[in-house]
């Protein structure tokens, strides 16, 4: 400080002249008491010859000083006192101190840990305002931080060696049983700190200590141990600026003691050390600054010239006594100094802190202080709220000191894992767990694994994840080539049949395989085999909808074209001779329409697949399976979906049932079996198809080709069973494709009917066994053409029908070829016109007037 006054005193500044007195107070507050008094002395007549107090350094000593300094609004400032408290004017409004509050100093160390990940430490304070404070700051600070003290322990301030001793050894204790708590923040007075280290065990040794601005600088407190005994430290300084002018002034300070009669503090260390060489002594003054010390009490100083200077600039100004202690107040306040500083209106000056190491000192070294040196290698600014190093190399230097360092309730979990916390532990306590397959975490200690985006994925404790591979069914897959050849032949054959069938339209097989049913038979195929070509590829929602839809509506056709092929045989042959009532046989005949069946069939299936498309259309579905993306056609709508393969059941398992009713009739109209066998590899197919499609559709790899595979099984079943036997036998067996060959046909087919009937009437103790084939189950049918009739439409042609099997003789005279009743004679005398084999000839207008006359027309009563 009087470095500092004679400074001023030496410049142009004033026109007055500083004077000071120093008083030493112990640290003691009863002490300090008694010397603020001596500034309050008001028994002159102009009042104090005082006008400030520089002072104290402890904010215990200076909250006691400065209420009693307000009694005389005497400003007082304060070069070291940090505790928040003294920041409420309302208490203390004529205090001022050039340094921060401990509320930045805990920002400083929680910044520091932060930045180091010491998320589990320990905290030693001195029991008192500025201990209390600076803990209960830190504890709020570093909470926001997730940083957490795992022990505290309040050294005791009153001179009590006992109950110290008891809070030292709880301290050992403490620190020996957290082995994970490796960094202690200390708010303790130096003396605490030296007594502490003396205690330290060795399983209490090598912890880092974080010092306060207390006792950050108090290299005495190793006494005659080494650093490394004790650990290493890294201090908070009150923030120093240039001290050189100072180390000038010890440089040129006169060394005799004789010199300094005002300096009884100098003077007295003077004579103490005069057995020393000057350079030592010179020395060891240096090295008992305390920078930070330096730079607050001459900005104290610089502050309170400002404001002298500020009053005297708009007064005139003989003495001190001219300047009043409220001027001097209201003047501080507004004040600016070293055109960066000023008081703000807590009356703080939010200078910084400074960060440095303990190095310890090589030996035989002049610029140590026992057995370690101070080296800054950083700042903390209060205005950036962060710290920054003052060089690469201080860098360097501290994460050499820090990088092995560990002081954390959990080891931190490495990226890939994430933080699972404990219950009723600080969130710095928890264990590591492996991020599951599909996420990822790519940070150290993170508390949560990140879902991979779409079409990503990653495996078990995965730091990133990768794009997935789209699986569908390439054209240049192997199964997609293989049901393209396939479905590509079934186009190609089905075409071939048809065309065949186009070329050989009059014969007699293609007549009775229905004519131009069986051309919409083949058209279905068509339609069924290009759905399947429709599910290779990588499929659009387009696509889907339109194999989907194409083969429901394909397979319904020709399922339904089927049935009523089915159905129009037996009602051709009358197999509803079940049926004794012959209204019941008109009616079936009446209302048997085959193009209205096939239509109201497709009626059914378009409702179906139109509330398909309008509700939920089938569409492009993509499941993911680990490191692939399966990129197939989903049904959508599976209630749509299982009506349409239903309804096309429904008719498969008709026609299953009419063919076996069918099972007797002409051989040459007799397609049982290959109806039967073509429905069961269609009902089989699906019925084994639905579960795998429905039930395990996530495992599929390939959904669509298994759909594929089974519509092609379906497809060519029908090839195959209907078609193929018929091309067979018109290009291989001509013979069999004659009228000839039908008419044995039918002619065996009646011998077998009369043959049962007779057997049965017998066993029933009839006297006339009736044929099964009559007139009116035969050629009536024939007429009506519910039988495909083998013979060109609108040409001239005979009907040849065997009559040596029927019941009744039957004879058509000439007369009756345009009229409209026939002649009925006995065997006997038809016999005598044809005695091998009667034929009934006539045109088609002649069958024509015989069903038109059908009513009128009776038996003969003549049996042979």
């Amino acid at each position: 400080m009087i470095e500092a006054v004679e400074a001023i005193n030496n410049s142009s500044m004033l026109n007055l002249t500083f004077g000071y007195k120093i008083l030493d107070t112990c640290s003691d507050v009863t002490t300090a008491l008694e010397h603020a008094s001596v500034f309050m002395d008001r028994s002159s007549c102009g009042g104090s010859m005082y006008q400030a107090v520089i002072g104290e350094f402890h904010s215990e000593v200076s909250i006691a000083v400065a209420q009693f300094l307000t009694m005389g609004f005497m400003p007082q400032i304060s070069y070291g006192s940090t505790a928040g408290v003294l920041s409420d004017k309302t208490r203390f409004p004529t205090f001022k101190r050039t340094v921060p509050e401990d509320d930045h100093q805990a920002q400083a160390i929680t910044k520091i840990l932060r930045y180091h990940n010491w998320t589990w430490i320990g905290l030693i304070i001195t029991d008192g305002d500025y201990g209390r404070y600076a803990s209960d700051r830190l504890l709020v600070r570093a909470k926001e931080q997730n940083i957490f003290v795992s022990f505290q322990v309040v050294l005791p301030d009153f001179h009590d060696q006992g109950n110290l001793d008891l809070k030292l050894n709880e301290a050992i204790k403490q620190i020996q049983s957290k082995p994970r708590v490796n960094v202690i923040v200390s708010f303790a007075k130096p003396h605490h700190m030296s007594s502490l280290f003396e205690k330290l065990t060795p399983n209490a040794s090598g912890r880092l200590w974080i010092a306060g601005d207390s006792w950050a600088t108090s290299v005495e407190v190793l006494k005659n141990r080494h650093l490394n005994e004790v650990g290493k430290i890294l201090g908070i300084t009150l923030f120093s600026n240039d001290t050189s002018h100072f180390i000038r002034y010890l440089d040129n300070l006169d060394l005799n003691p004789e010199s300094h009669p005002n300096n009884t503090i100098l003077q007295h260390f003077l004579r103490e050390e005069s057995n020393k060489s000057h350079e030592k002594i010179r020395q060891t003054l240096k090295n008992a600054i305390y920078p930070g010390s330096v730079f607050s009490i001459g900005m104290a100083l610089k502050s309170i010239a400002n404001a002298v200077k500020d009053i005297c600039f708009r007064k005139t100004c003989l003495t001190g006594f001219d300047i009043l202690h409220t001027e001097l107040h209201v003047a501080l306040a507004n004040t600016r100094f070293n055109d960066v500083y000023h008081f703000t209106t807590s009356g703080d000056l939010d200078t910084g802190y400074g960060i440095i190491i303990w190095e310890a000192a090589q030996e035989d070294t002049t610029k140590c202080f026992k057995h370690a040196t101070l080296k800054p290698v950083g700042r903390y600014m209060i205005k950036d709220k962060d710290f920054y190093f003052l060089n690469d190399a201080c860098k360097n230097q501290v994460e050499n000191i820090t990088r092995n360092v560990i002081s954390q309730c959990s080891d931190s979990c490495l990226p890939g894992f994430k933080r699972a916390f404990i219950d009723g532990k600080p969130t710095c306590c928890y264990i590591c767990e492996g991020c599951p397959a599909n996420t990822f975490s790519n940070q150290t200690d993170a508390n949560e694994c990140h879902k991979c985006p779409d079409k990503f994925w990653s495996g078990p404790n995965s730091t990133s994840c990768s794009p997935q591979k789209p699986i569908f069914l390439s054209w240049k897959d192997h199964y997609c080539i293989t049901i393209v050849v396939f479905a590509s032949l079934g186009l190609l054959l089905t075409l071939i049949v048809m065309l065949v069938f186009l070329v050989k339209w009059t014969t007699p097989v293609v007549l009775a395989a229905g004519g131009p049913i069986s051309i919409l038979i083949l058209l279905s195929l068509l339609g069924t085999f290009t759905s399947a070509i429709l599910f290779g590829g990588k499929p659009t929602d387009i696509q889907c909808k339109t194999g989907q839809v194409l083969f429901g509506l394909s397979f319904t056709l020709c399922v339904s074209c089927i049935l009523v092929r089915c159905f129009k045989i037996l009602v051709a042959f009358n197999d509803f001779n079940d049926f004794n009532d012959s209204a019941v046989k008109r009616v079936v005949k009446k209302f048997f329409l085959p193009y209205w069946i096939i239509g109201i069939c497709m009626l059914f299936q378009g409702i179906i697949c139109g509330l398909w498309l309008w509700k939920n259309p089938p569409n492009v579905s993509e499941v993911p399976t680990q490191s692939e993306l399966i990129i197939q056609c989903a049904e959508g709508d599976v209630l749509f979906f299982g009506l349409m393969l239903a309804l096309i059941g429904l008719l498969a398992v008709v026609c299953f049932g009419f063919a076996f009713l069918g099972r007797k009739l002409p051989e040459c109209y007799n397609e049982e079996k290959c109806i039967s066998i073509s429905m069961l590899i269609y009902i089989i197919s699906w019925v084994v198809f639905v579960p795998i499609y429905v039930n395990q559709k996530e495992t599929v790899r390939y959904k669509s080709a298994i759909q594929m595979v089974v519509m092609l099984f379906s497809t060519y079943g029908i090839l195959i069973c209907h078609f193929m036997p018929k091309c067979y036998i018109i290009l291989f067996k001509r013979q069999n494709n004659t009228k000839e060959a039908f008419k044995r046909g039918i002619q065996e087919f009646t011998r077998r009917f009369r043959k049962r009937s007779r057997e049965v009437r017998h066993r029933d103790g009839l006297d006339r066994p009736e044929s099964a084939f009559t007139f009116d189950s035969g050629i009536e049918n024939i007429i009506n053409a519910s039988l495909s009739n083998p013979y060109p439409t609108g040409t001239i042609s005979s009907f040849h029908l065997s009559i040596e099997n029927l019941p009744h003789a039957i004879s058509v005279t000439a007369a009756s070829l345009y009229g409209s009743s026939l002649y009925f004679g006995s065997s006997e005398e038809m016999n005598k016109e044809n005695q091998n084999r009667q034929t009934l000839s006539g045109s088609q207008k002649l069958m024509l007037r015989i069903k038109n006359n059908r009513p009128v027309l009776k038996r003969t009563s003549s049996v042979p």
